[in-house]
């Protein structure tokens, strides 16, 4: 039997040593701080967007709103109550009451009903937007 430093066995054995696979620590600390770099770049961009779908959606709501009110002041010469919207066919079941959440949006009937000349309504978007829009019988957002 022939001893492994013998006969070109040192060779083998620094080849062997030398053929270990994997990464250094450095170059998984770089990989590490690149996806800190990307994250940091990507997630305020993520909520900035979050928060204007948010308040598009609140906007688009209140509009909803408003175009059922003008649907029924037109047929009955008054403003009517989100209940009386919605047994009429003018908004779905989600409206039926005087206030709802949805996606962390609160709608709110701020004055309306049953023989009514105004209405109005707020949308109210949660932290971070942290905005309220309110819409009126003339149709107009505004922003608070």
């Amino acid at each position: 039997m022939v001893h492994p430093m013998q006969k070109g066995g040192e060779k083998k054995m620094l080849k062997r040593l030398n053929d270990k696979r994997g990464f250094t620590l450095i170059e998984l600390l770089i990989v590490v701080a690149i996806i800190g770099i990307i994250a940091a770049i990507a997630v305020p961009t993520l909520v900035s967007t979050r928060g204007a779908a948010l308040q598009s959606k609140a906007k688009a709501m209140l509009r909803t709103l408003s175009s059922a009110e003008a649907a029924y002041i037109s047929k009955h010469g008054t403003y009517g109550s989100w209940t009386e919207l919605v047994s009429e066919g003018y908004l779905d079941s989600r409206w039926d009451g005087t206030t709802f959440t949805e996606d962390g949006i609160t709608y709110t009937e701020t004055s309306s009903g049953s023989g009514a000349q105004t209405f109005e309504a707020t949308a109210a978007v949660p932290a971070p937007i942290s905005k309220t829009y309110t819409i009126d019988e003339t149709g107009e957002i505004t922003e608070s």
